[in-house]
């Protein structure tokens, strides 16, 4: 078994015929692939000067994966190749949760790991959500919107991101959020013209649109501002002809009756392990 670079055009071609099949489950490793990032490599285990994968990873401080099939490869082998590939301690694996449990060996002791559960859109209908009462208005947000979007982005990070314990920096919280606003959609709503609630794309991959980021402020909850922007997100990516998928925490059960409201169907496991 060997870790080979993804560098060609060629090589890039088989790595998204490779994610394909499992892009559900790796958007933002399938979103890497598309921007042709440098940090990608090939596991395989063919001897011949032909590439043949068995699985690819994101070689960076955040360790994305597609490994279909665990049985396939050789955990002494990776175990020799993988610390001397890595130029930055690995902060995060994340992925589905199979193959995340099995690099969590490599790499033990996570401070947390988060189990999620995944689900893609399945309804090709709009779908029914709660009626705005007036007053409210959807908007594709701008880096001119951060300063708005700041608390809201902190108190998301706080409660669905941010390792117990571990202090959020203001700093931190730009630096994500302009990442979101220059690379993603990012929209929010508005209520006389103050921002309430957001919810944005985290990854926008071959086929798939992952969704994320969804925050409501405490005060103006269970008004159907977090539906609205999620039906919103999934008709813009429908649109371009990609299937919307994003996860939710195991524990969320608000959340995840939700999804299946706006017509989300369960498809599989997500894990994310912070260091």
């Amino acid at each position: 078994m060997k870790l080979i670079p993804v560098e060609t055009p060629q090589d890039f071609l088989v790595a998204e015929q490779f994610v394909r099949p499992h892009e559900e489950t790796c958007v933002s490793l399938a979103s890497l692939i598309r921007r042709k990032s440098d940090k990608l490599v090939f596991i395989s285990t063919s001897e011949s000067s032909m590439v043949e994968p068995v699985g690819i990873l994101n070689l960076d401080s955040t360790l994305y994966h597609c490994i279909p099939d665990i049985s396939k490869i050789d955990k002494i082998s990776l175990l020799e190749d993988l610390p001397y590939l890595l130029q930055k301690p690995v902060r995060c694996i994340s992925g589905e949760t199979t193959t995340t449990d099995y690099l969590i060996k490599f790499f033990p002791n996570p401070k947390q790991v988060y189990p999620y559960k995944m689900m893609r859109w399945s309804n090709t209908q709009n779908s029914v959500v709660s009626t705005l009462s007036g007053g409210e208005e959807i908007i594709r947000c701008t880096e001119h919107d951060m300063d708005f979007l700041h608390s809201l982005q902190k108190d998301y990070l706080k409660d669905e991101v941010a390792v117990p314990g571990r202090t959020l920096t203001d700093a931190e919280v730009d630096i994500t959020l302009r990442q979101i606003l220059k690379n993603q959609i990012c929209l929010a709503m508005t209520v006389d013209g103050e921002i309430v609630a957001k919810a944005n794309t985290n990854a926008i991959g071959i086929n798939c649109v992952q969704i994320g980021g969804v925050y409501t402020h405490p005060l103006y909850r269970r008004n159907g501002y977090a539906g609205a922007l999620i039906q919103a997100l999934c008709n813009r990516a429908t649109r371009a002809q990609k299937q919307p998928v994003l996860f939710v925490k195991e524990k969320n059960k608000p959340a995840f009756n939700l999804y299946q409201k706006l017509g989300f169907e369960e498809c599989g496991r997500y894990t994310i392990a912070y260091y």
